[in-house]
């Protein structure tokens, strides 16, 4: 009886203290808005009132008239609150004052209020300069002032007044709310939940399934009921399970590394260190890099023992300089408590780098790792756990946007980027649903004629009237997956287009597209690809499959198999950007390739530095490839090219990518009744 006593005073005094606490904080919120806006309103009128006398106070100095300035500031004192107004000269001197007498005294607590409310509104003053008037360096000449004065106890006095009822209707409401909940929570809720709680304080937590709660008969068919037979479940099956969940809530499965709960844990435990002993340290954001394709091409078997395997590596080389946990996925973190610098925190990912590196033999499959990692360091890049580690991990992307192998400190500039590349992510399926992007089309021509042979579609995306540069949405595109999407869009379309060509001009030229990595390793790109094909009725040869060097050698034998099945449909591969990579001579004879594109880097050094393009052209001739150089610019590089004997130019000495009514009017139209099939 005495528990249940002591809960009900409790529940009756907790009542009471946290309406009235509600109450007087309402009250006060009430009184503050209401001094912000009568504040406000006060410097408000105050601007209006000294910009509607300015200039008429302005022309009374200038023109030495007492009468006239003192009429102008006469209707000042008719102004709610002003108390009076003087204008001086411009050596200090009064010209002319007005007032409207002396304010009531007040008491010295209500005067100190009002100081503290309007003190700083009690009077404005407005300089006053010589009009139509600016000196050779462009200053104003100074002829006097106005000062309009304000009495700022009458507005807190009709401000508290104002307040009083609204006070004591705010005590009565909050008195009545008491009565009433304490009676409705005694007789419903409190003396229940008594009962409960003895039984409950009687359980034992090392055996809870001996000590279940006793029924309760009055409340067997309510949520009373439902809530004793629930928790004497729970207590029967907590002995078998508590061990369990107590580690699933803080350990990875997979690799037993901490998961992320512990890790926030770690981090606040961390942080009270650090602020204590006012410290700094890191923590490191890891991405690995492909590892979508190890899953995709080896199995989720073979990735998970990658994983472990990563696991081990960092902990191997953390040591005992900080915590590696597991966020999920192929992410990783390290705090680094005794890493108390950039530099030394540059020097762990170096560390962790070569690490990383380090090839792994998974069964019989040798895996190359490579990593992303984003450095946040406290208390610069943040102050709570979930901060440090959302700004690391925005760090990360934009490593991972320079390149494999990358890292980067979070700057604050990141935060703003990483929200562009949301709402940029969110635009490009709307993109795609509201048909915004569009082709533009780069001709590719005979050096030696100067026919063309063939074109390049390259996407631009057309947003509220203007035309948005691939590189500012392709490499976003890239990181979300939506670049597979578009690559089937630039596929579909570039099909309807040869077709459209061949049925309004009966002319065709092979449109070359561009393939991604992620669109070259996704398990539908040669069905679609042909799909798209049949779809339109396009001969296989007026399509041009381009892909980049880079993506052929992240997974060569894959690469080839994919290629054969496009080359022996019929449709031409092109590798594009060739020398910019690591492909081996003996790799490139085994692709089934037609075209090798010379980059435009090594075309830009032309005709000076020669030597890798002359030999991309012998290694093309001999290996009997059309040999396409882009990024032609000017009549020297076309010159050496020629007597090279390279076959195809492509750049903006020939023309830059055009919309496709201008390339058709320009390079179509002109040969209607002319079919083109390859290049």
């Amino acid at each position: 009886m005495d528990s249940f006593k002591s809960l009900t005073w409790k529940q009756t005094i907790l009542v009471v203290s946290s309406t009235l606490f509600f109450a007087v904080v309402i009250f006060f919120i009430e009184i503050s808005l209401l001094v912000i806006d009568a504040r406000q309103e006060l410097s408000e009128s105050q601007q209006e009132l000294v910009d509607s006398v300015e200039q008429p106070a302005t022309n009374a100095i200038w023109a030495l008239d007492d009468l006239r300035a003192e009429q102008t500031i006469q209707g000042i004192l008719k102004v709610e609150h002003v108390g009076s107004a003087i204008l001086k000269l411009e050596d200090g001197s009064r010209f002319v004052s007005v007032n409207n007498g002396a304010p009531s005294v007040n008491p010295e607590l209500f005067t100190s209020i009002s100081a503290k409310l309007f003190g700083d509104l009690k009077q404005i003053s407005r300089s006053l300069y010589r009009p139509f008037y600016t000196d050779a360096n462009g200053n104003k000449e100074l002829i006097g002032s106005l000062t309009v004065f304000y009495y700022t106890q009458e507005l807190t006095s009709s401000l508290f007044s104002s307040l009083r009822f609204s006070l004591w209707a705010t005590l009565a409401r909050a008195f009545l709310l008491t009565l009433v909940l304490s009676i409705v929570f005694h007789r419903f809720l409190t003396q229940p939940i008594a009962k409960i709680s003895e039984a409950i304080d009687r359980i034992d937590p090392e055996s809870p399934a001996n000590h279940l709660l006793p029924p309760d008969r009055a409340h067997n068919d309510d949520e009373l009921g439902a809530v004793i037979s629930k928790l004497n479940q729970i207590l029967i099956q907590f002995d078998t399970t508590q061990t369990k969940l107590r580690k699933m809530a803080t350990r990875d499965p997979l690799t037993e590394l901490p998961n992320r709960t512990l890790l926030l844990e770690t981090i606040a435990v961390t942080i009270q260190r650090a602020k204590t002993k006012q410290r700094r340290f890191s923590l490191l954001f890891i991405d690995l890099d492909r590892f979508k394709n190890v899953n995709d091409s080896l199995g989720h078997e073979v990735g998970d023992q990658f994983l472990i395997r990563v696991a081990r590596n960092l902990e191997l080389t953390v040591g005992q300089i900080g915590t590696v946990a597991r966020l999920g996925g192929d992410e990783f973190v390290v705090l680094a408590d005794g890493l108390d610098s950039p530099t030394k925190a540059v020097e762990l990912v170096d560390k962790l780098l070569v690490q990383l590196n380090t090839p792994m033999q998974l069964n019989e499959h040798t895996v190359h790792p490579a990593a992303s990692i984003g450095i946040a360091i406290y208390p610069d890049d943040g102050l709570r756990a979930e901060d440090l580690i959302r700004h690391a991990d925005i760090a990360m992307y934009s490593a991972k946007a320079a390149g494999s192998n990358q890292w980067a400190f979070f700057k604050p500039q990141m935060t703003e980027r990483a929200s562009v590349r949301l709402r940029t992510e969110a635009s490009l399926h709307d993109a795609l649903e509201n048909n915004e992007f569009i082709l533009h089309f780069q001709p590719k021509l005979d050096i030696e004629t100067g026919a063309v042979v063939g074109c390049e579609a390259l996407i631009r995306w057309q947003k509220d009237g203007r035309l948005i540069s691939p590189a500012s949405f392709i490499p976003v595109a890239e990181e979300t997956g939506m670049i597979i999407q578009i690559g089937q869009w630039v596929v579909e379309q570039s099909c309807k287009t040869i077709k459209d060509w061949k049925t309004r001009y009966n002319f065709s030229v092979p449109i070359a597209i561009n393939v991604s990595s992620q669109q070259f390793l996704d398990a539908s790109l040669v069905p679609d690809i042909k799909q798209a094909a049949l779809r339109y009725q396009v001969a296989p040869q007026s399509l041009e499959i381009e892909i980049t060097e880079t993506s052929l050698m992240n997974d060569i034998e894959s690469a080839i198999i994919k290629l054969q099945q496009l080359k022996s449909a019929g449709f031409g591969i092109a590798v594009d950007d060739f020398g910019t990579g690591y492909s081996s001579l003996s790799y490139l004879r085994r692709l089934p390739i037609s075209t090798m594109k010379i980059d435009r880097g090594f075309v830009s050094d032309l005709p000076e530095e020669s030597a890798i393009a002359s030999t991309i052209l012998m290694l093309g001739k001999q290996l009997d490839l059309n040999i396409v150089a882009e990024g032609v610019e000017n009549e020297q590089q076309l010159a050496w090219l020629q007597n090279q004997g390279c076959q195809i130019g492509q750049g903006f000495y020939f023309s830059k990518p055009l919309p496709i009514e201008s390339f058709e009017a320009k390079y179509i139209a002109p040969n209607r009744n002319t079919i083109k099939t390859s290049s």
